[in-house]
């Protein structure tokens, strides 16, 4: 009969290449989805909008400000993918058996800390867009993103607990 924590270890790498593969359809997706958005509501007009800074039609922007306004929104799905695509390497760590490591837990930390990025990111960039777009917008737009700023912190600490396990469980590899 197989040892317990040896089926929740197989468990665990069955599910993280499970994630791990919807994580990569997310990260391939979520860029082209929001770009087709982009095109279509340039070219379609008011049938689709924008959700940055606020719902924008992009067929009534110039072509400057449209190109601004795509490229903005870009950069913070790109500051998006970043927390996905350290979870994603957390994920392949943990198929491959590799679960209460120094590697592991650097995953976890950077996820934290990359979240913490777009969650700023998703505060700074549509404030600083609606201040460009006043004219079109119903002025300027600050949202501070509580949840992502406190899922980042949380993250980032089961981070900092998984790296002093993994090293607890390194000594105790050590150990005779």
């Amino acid at each position: 009969m197989p040892h317990p924590a040896s089926v929740r270890i197989a468990a665990i790498q069955t599910w993280s290449r499970f994630f791990g593969w919807g994580l990569t359809l997310v990260m391939v997706l979520l860029p082209l989805g929001m770009l087709a958005a982009l095109i279509a509501s340039r070219t379609l007009g008011e049938f689709v909008l924008v959700g940055w800074p606020q719902p924008v039609d992009m067929s009534l922007l110039s072509g400057w400000a449209a190109v601004i306004v795509a490229s903005t929104v870009m950069l913070q799905v790109a500051f998006y993918l970043l927390p996905l695509y350290f979870l994603r390497r957390l994920f392949g760590l943990w198929a491959k058996g590799e679960i209460l490591t120094q590697a592991a837990a650097k995953a976890i930390r950077l996820t934290g800390i990359s979240l913490l990025a777009a969650a700023l990111t998703a505060t700074l960039f549509p404030f600083l867009l609606s201040i460009g777009l006043a004219g079109i917008t119903d002025g300027a737009v600050v949202d501070l993103d509580l949840g992502g700023l406190l899922a980042a912190g949380v993250i980032y600490v089961v981070g900092l607990v998984l790296r002093e396990a993994a090293g607890v469980a390194e000594d105790a590899e050590l150990t005779i």
